[in-house]
């Protein structure tokens, strides 16, 4: 799963996290932009939800490209991205300017990585991942577990920006603050956050450049369909023996499937979210290095425990506490047996 795990959905920070980890980072001093005060703009303009939509539209329909910094744990590292609108499809290409080469492309079908030891790795491409992807955040599906608040104006990359904040309500689940450009309506910079909006990592573009669209085939500049999210997929019950009580507040079983292996072996995946944040859970046959107790890359956690000969595994951009309860609530159900017919002398 490497690719995947690049590029996670989400206007994913971690996304970023993972890729970068790869290889060295640059310390440096960690640093907030502060939203100032709004200026005068009607109501409607400055509703969560509208920026919102608006900043998943532009994802969707824009062709640019631009230099970003990526800051977390006072690490920084510098990034290039090209995002081009191709016969309907995104296209996507990340670059790390400093350090190891590294670079993720993302077409239609399929994601490329080069990793830092100048190994490529190809697999098919998921639903969402996008490096900017900002499908399926459905504000008023977050009011239970998030704030979702206009936080006011700030400047990124020269440019004026409208501040939204998706807040956590608890220490289960990050969440984000974007700023969202006036003019284009693109996330110039994304913050994702705790329940206090302390920001855990910060991912903002130092100069970005729109294009028009190279060709006036409609196929072509057309806003490309939003793909199945899994913050929109539908709660599930588990098809396996294993279950998942209690899952961790808020999140529910939206997808599950089965993996074989190159040795024959199968791994079990299980997808949980919350409509905005979301973890896995991996089950395998156990073995003697499989991981027992926490880990992290970033600001993504992972926990491990076996049971019953199963290595099971949660892993996600979520708190420790949520990994943690995650694996506490794994088990397996007892299937009833039925008794056999009595035999008639």
């Amino acid at each position: 799963m490497p690719c995947s795990l690049v590029m996670r959905p989400g206007v994913k920070l971690g996304a970023a996290a993972l890729m970068l980890t790869l290889g060295g980072l640059l310390a440096l001093p960690a640093w907030s932009s502060t939203p100032s005060e709004p200026l005068e703009s009607s109501a409607a303009e400055l509703s969560p939800a509208a920026l919102i939509e608006r900043m998943t539209q532009a994802v969707r329909s824009r062709n640019y490209e631009g230099t970003l910094v990526y800051l977390h744990d006072t690490h920084l590292e510098t990034l290039s991205l090209d995002h081009r609108i191709k016969d309907g499809q995104i296209e996507e290409r990340l670059i790390a300017l400093s350090g190891p080469i590294r670079a993720v492309a993302r077409g239609k079908d399929r994601v490329n990585c080069v990793l830092s030891d100048g190994r490529p790795i190809s697999v098919e491409q998921q639903n969402g991942g996008r490096f900017l992807d900002t499908d399926g955040i459905d504000p008023d599906a977050l009011q239970s577990y998030y704030q979702v608040a206009y936080l006011g104006r700030a400047r990124v990359a020269g440019r004026e920006t409208d501040v939204v904040g998706l807040i956590p309500k608890d220490d289960l689940r990050y969440g984000y603050r974007f700023h969202i450009d006036r003019e284009t309506a693109l996330p110039l910079k994304s913050d994702l956050i705790d329940r206090h909006q302390a920001p855990l990592e910060q991912l903002l573009f130092t100069s970005i450049t729109l294009h028009p669209d190279a060709t006036p085939d409609p196929a072509a500049t057309a806003v490309v369909e939003p793909p199945h999210s899994v913050r929109t997929a539908p709660a599930t019950t588990p098809s396996s023996h294993w279950r998942f009580e209690p899952m961790p507040l808020g999140f529910k079983l939206v997808m599950q499937h089965r993996l074989q292996q190159a040795d024959g072996s199968v791994v079990e995946h299980f997808l949980f979210t919350d409509r905005l944040s979301s973890y896995s859970i991996y089950i395998e046959p156990a073995s003697a290095n499989g991981l027992d107790g926490l880990a992290n890359s970033g600001s993504v956690h992972a926990a491990g425990r076996q049971v019953n000969g199963y290595q099971i595994i949660a892993v996600g951009e979520v708190p420790p506490a949520t990994v943690q309860a995650a694996i506490a609530g794994v088990y397996q159900a007892v299937v009833a047996t039925q008794p056999e017919p009595e035999k008639k002398p």
